[in-house]
């Protein structure tokens, strides 16, 4: 998907031409989206429930599509300009588990069956001959077959994020023997695989830059953390104080955000994303949950979450005449890939916008509940000082006490910015609410591949997530 390169040569997935838009734009014109002009809006929390519905129905046409292997889940229907037909590893993985977690919560048999349809996929593709010689091969053909032509691999984030989906699905299924036997054969031979590999360098989920991705490692780490309650075994417990040690070392005292990565495999990849600034920080938050210290809470991920809203808020044309929407946030500041092609302008994503959105609800709901005080500090305090008033120009400490009315508006103050974000894609989204993968930053309409289940996905965990905020406020 994307972007991508093989070795030093650089590979353009390219389009010409916008023939799945609802409606042709000139790019020449770059005319600017004015809310109260173009949409009315609707109430958000019957927009986000309708929305939910639409996202749960384009998700499941996406998988098990006619003329595919069963299982096969199709990161689009989109098969030309660009062509995105194909069942990525990373992709299914974080799509599946929305699905895990819905069956979780209503058990339904039909769910089930998409989930195993979707496991013996998965295992059959740890089996099946590919280009990489590995578990880390990106994508699959509709037959099960692996890509073989030039692309960016390995990509070890894939096994990491389907260990992690079995492993949830392992905790939930109600046959023991299917666990057993399907479930734990296919987790271990994803965890053995990372145990080898985890600190040589690969692809990133973009699948443009080589080398040691913060994605990655932390989607590692997640994995061999919940393995070790579902195998009752702690033998991945020196990798993982590894994999922890590096993590640390992300964090830029100088620059005061997390990079995505480090050790770039050549002077490309050396020179594409300067500021190392990535939402795949804060994706790695949401995908990767673990007893580390790059929770939703943690000091890190709130002032990198709030160094990439600043930078997308003045970065985006779009962004500057949004009224009350969210910002539109996109992938890196300096993304190339418009949708079709590698060499025209990054634009906002659905699934990035979604995902701080969802950072939001997540860090509401866990200091809601835990009842502890949130203390502001010199790390912090840039995420902080968008909802605190006076902002402290020059206070660099202060306490929130959980029960306090100071304390509640503070969520109150988070929850309405988490929910100007899914205004964002409220507004930008078709009007019978589909979901591509990015949408314009002059013009704000949809544009690459239509459809994007990841773009659905997203959208339902976010939604999930401000379900359970709102429980507290």
């Amino acid at each position: 998907m994307h972007v991508f390169h093989f070795s030093a040569a650089l590979v353009l997935v390219c389009a010409t031409s916008f023939a799945t838009a609802s409606a042709a734009y000139d790019k020449s014109q770059h005319v600017l989206y004015k809310p109260s002009e173009n949409r009315q809006m609707s109430d958000l929390n019957t927009w986000v429930e309708q929305e939910t519905a639409i996202s749960w129905s384009a998700l499941r046409r996406n998988i098990n599509p006619p003329g595919t292997i069963r299982g096969f889940v199709a990161a689009s229907p989109s098969t030309a300009d660009p062509d995105y037909f194909y069942s990525w590893t990373r992709d299914a993985a974080l799509v599946m588990r929305v699905v895990v977690e819905e069956y979780a919560r209503h058990q339904d048999p039909a769910l089930l069956n998409l989930l195993q349809d979707y496991v013996a996929q998965e295992v059959y593709h740890q089996a099946t001959p590919t280009a990489c010689h590995c578990l880390g091969e990106p994508k699959f053909n509709k037959d099960g077959s692996g890509y073989n032509q030039p692309w960016g691999r390995p990509q070890n984030d894939g096994p990491a994020a389907r260990a992690l989906t079995f492993i949830q699905l392992a905790h939930v299924h109600p046959d023991p023997d299917y666990v057993q036997k399907v479930l734990k054969p296919g987790i271990i031979r994803d965890l053995d695989y990372l145990k080898d590999v985890w600190s040589e360098p690969c692809f990133d989920l973009w699948e443009e830059m080589c080398g040691v991705h913060f994605y990655t490692l932390k989607s590692i780490y997640s994995a061999f953390e919940h393995s070790q309650a579902l195998f009752d075994t702690d033998v991945f417990h020196g990798t993982m104080q590894a994999i922890q040690e590096r993590l640390a070392t992300f964090w830029s005292d100088e620059r005061l955000y997390l990079e995505v990565t480090q050790n770039p495999c050549n002077d490309y990849d050396d020179t594409k994303k300067p500021s190392r600034l990535d939402t795949a920080t804060l994706l790695a938050a949401l995908h990767a949950p673990a007893k580390d210290a790059f929770g939703v809470t943690s000091d890190a991920i709130l002032a990198t979450a709030s160094a990439i809203v600043n930078r997308f808020e003045t970065l985006y044309p779009l962004n500057a005449q949004r009224g009350d929407l969210g910002v539109a946030v996109g992938r890196y500041p300096e993304d190339t890939y418009d949708g079709y092609r590698g060499d025209g302008e990054g634009n906002p994503w659905f699934l990035t916008t979604a995902a701080v959105a969802e950072v939001y609800y997540r860090a509401i709901a866990t200091w809601m509940s835990a009842r502890q005080p949130i203390v502001i500090n010199p790390t912090n305090l840039a995420f902080f000082e968008r909802f605190m008033t006076p902002t402290p120009a020059t206070t660099t400490t202060s306490v929130y006490q959980w029960g306090t009315a100071r304390f509640d508006k503070l969520m109150h103050a988070m929850a309405h910015e988490a929910d100007q974000f899914l205004a964002t894609i409220q507004f930008h989204q078709r009007a019978n609410g589909s979901l591509s993968e990015q949408f314009n930053r002059h013009t704000g309409f949809e544009m690459g591949a239509r459809d994007l289940t990841w773009s659905y996905a997203a959208f339902i965990s976010s939604a999930n997530a401000r379900q359970q905020a709102f429980a507290y406020l």
